[in-house]
């Protein structure tokens, strides 16, 4: 067993390691996750390069008609991208059938900066996160040889009564196209053929063991666990041009979080991501599909940090009626409000900061003091104009999130303003300062114990200014966002001014004034930049993006057309020299 492992590993490493030397001018690069190798002693391969795309090459560029140059840019790095866990879930879903993807199990996220796709792209996995692959792998192709419609739909040899060795290179052929999201080379076809009649033959002829280990090996390569934008030298000169079937994978995961089905595939492959204009014509199509829609709300959860409102941890001494069932009500309050401004108005995203409206249902509706829905739906109400909510900033689960488990966080909340809504770096608190609230003797608000603490620690003040007044503003929403006219027997002051912000007398009027800030549309440009390539923009896209944000502000504001005006632009389009 241990000469067979060995012999299947040395074929397949040879061919892949000099492709990699050959590929872009040696522009690519292994990520050195494979073990080239199964814990088991059984047959095993390993994919520990990129090989050179075949089909389409994307050298097309969109420079309008005049013929002018585009302007010269420098786009994120070419590199790889890990998928995160929820689109390593959903690509082997489309890929093999929901059965395989209930097996499916990807290693824990880590978090940088707030998205997922940052750490996907900078994070390198740790040696249990490779074995966790491996064992997923495993699971997957069981459970898909087990239900096997989704893989035999795409490979139809599999059905014959006397399978032969040659569907093999069907199944390499065919399902790996799909699973690398480019076609295999001959080269690479013959490593997996020769590996499915190998891993037959150790099992006494038995057909399915070799489709086994075929699809273990494709699933266990970097060419499907990583997202790869290495790109290729553009004719006119500029940053490294993504061929086809890199933006068709570049797209699929921006806008339906997933692997590209087989029909962008075939697209890419016809030319038709070539160009900005046919970039914005399939991403349009893509935006119209339902599967956007769990996309955007990613996002937004992401943006907004509600996803993490389960594990969320209040007292329950103090807010009793905080449970799993009502954080899950908080996160789809939000996501409601989203899918209604964003998909069915097709309106101005700003007016998710300033809406006057929201949706409940029965637990949300108690909380906020509206008529209740019936158990088990939803119901759009009009915020309670006495509570001075305005926009989702002040809906319970960002409240809830932006709060300690006894007590709100008003520089939490302010900070977010600054850093999430406007894109304002704050600096962070210095390593000598102590921020935990010290005990007072005499009772008081939060808001006089903070003011009385960041005005007398040195060097605190000037980036308190900036963050607590914001914070105060959101002082009549306690930690889980139930509307309070005290604070410790204390009336709630939640007014305030902020330099570049304005003054304000509470929430509803701070949020006003941020929805007409021009930084509020300009961060999101940032935002949903930094979501789809996995790298916070820097001085070398702000050209590039303030275009963006220019045929953003054409468009209304509205998130469909920034997404896909983001697509088609050059920064999304091209990649920089491999970190």
């Amino acid at each position: 067993m241990v000469e067979l492992r060995t012999h299947l590993l040395a074929a397949s490493l040879t061919p892949v390691l000099g492709a990699l030397a050959c590929h872009g001018g040696g522009a690519a690069h292994a990520d050195g996750t494979d073990d080239g190798g199964s814990s088991s002693g059984q047959p095993a391969v390993s994919d520990t390069g990129v090989a050179t795309s075949s089909g389409s090459t994307g050298t097309a560029d969109d420079t309008g008609t005049t013929g002018e140059s585009p302007p010269a840019i420098d786009p994120a790095p070419a590199g790889l991208r890990r998928l995160v866990a929820h689109q390593y879930v959903d690509s082997i879903e489309l890929l093999l059938g929901p059965e395989a993807a209930a097996a499916a199990a990807a290693p824990s996220d880590p978090s940088l900066g707030g998205f997922d796709a940052i750490a996907a792209a900078e994070a390198t996995p740790a040696p249990a996160d490779v074995e966790q692959y491996e064992r997923s792998a495993n699971q997957i192709a069981l459970a898909a040889i087990q239900h096997p419609d989704t893989l035999t739909a795409q490979v139809p040899c599999l059905v014959s009564v006397v399978p032969e060795d040659a569907c093999y290179r069907s199944l390499a052929r065919d399902f790996g196209r799909l699973a690398w999201r480019r076609p295999l080379s001959d080269e690479e076809i013959d490593i997996f053929a020769n590996l499915g009649t190998e891993a037959r033959a150790w099992d006494d002829g038995e057909f399915w063991t070799g489709v086994q280990y075929v699809l273990v090996a494709l699933l266990q390569s970097p060419r499907f666990l990583y997202i790869v934008e290495l790109g290729h030298d553009a004719d006119d000169g500029g940053a490294r041009q993504l061929d086809g079937f890199e933006m068709a994978t570049r797209l699929s995961f921006f806008l339906h979080d997933r692997t590209p089905d087989a029909l962008l595939l075939e697209r890419a492959a016809a030319g038709e991501l070539d160009d900005a204009d046919g970039v914005r014509a399939v991403a349009t199509e893509l935006l119209a599909s339902e599967r956007a829609r769990p996309t955007v709300r990613r996002f937004w959860g992401e943006l907004l940090m509600t996803r993490g409102l389960p594990s969320k941890g209040k007292d329950p001494a103090l807010f009793p009626q905080f449970d799993a069932e009502l954080a899950a009500s908080m996160q789809e309050e939000t996501f409601r409000l989203v899918d209604d401004l964003v998909f069915e108005q097709e309106g101005d995203v700003l007016d998710l900061f300033d809406a006057d409206y929201t949706w409940v249902d029965a637990r949300l509706a108690d909380l906020y003091g509206v008529a209740a829905p019936p158990p088990g739906q939803w119901l759009e109400a009009e915020l309670p104009a006495s509570q001075g909510r305005a926009g989702l900033m002040t809906h319970a689960g960002v409240m809830a999130m932006l709060s300690h488990g006894t007590l709100n966080s008003p520089t939490r909340r302010g900070l977010f303003v600054q850093e999430q809504l406007l894109c304002n770096d704050i600096p962070p608190v210095p390593p000598t300062v102590n921020p935990v609230l010290p005990d007072v003797t005499d009772p008081m608000s939060l808001r006089d114990r903070l003011e009385q603490l960041h005005t007398s620690q040195n060097g605190c003040g000037d980036c308190h200014k900036q963050m607590d007044p914001l914070g105060f503003a959101f002082e009549h929403f306690d930690p889980i966002g139930a509307w309070r006219a005290q604070d410790n027997g204390f009336p709630i002051d939640a007014s305030g001014t902020v330099d570049g912000v304005g003054s304000f007398g509470d929430a509803r009027e701070l949020m006003a004034l941020v929805r007409d800030d021009p930084r509020l549309p300009r961060c999101l440009v940032d935002q949903v930049y930094t979501e789809a390539l996995g790298f916070p923009p820097t001085d070398a896209q702000i050209e590039a993006l303030d275009a963006v944000d220019l045929s953003f502000e054409q468009d209304d504001h509205r998130l469909q057309r920034l997404m896909v005006e983001l697509a088609a632009s050059d920064v999304f389009r091209r990649v920089g020299e491999p970190k």
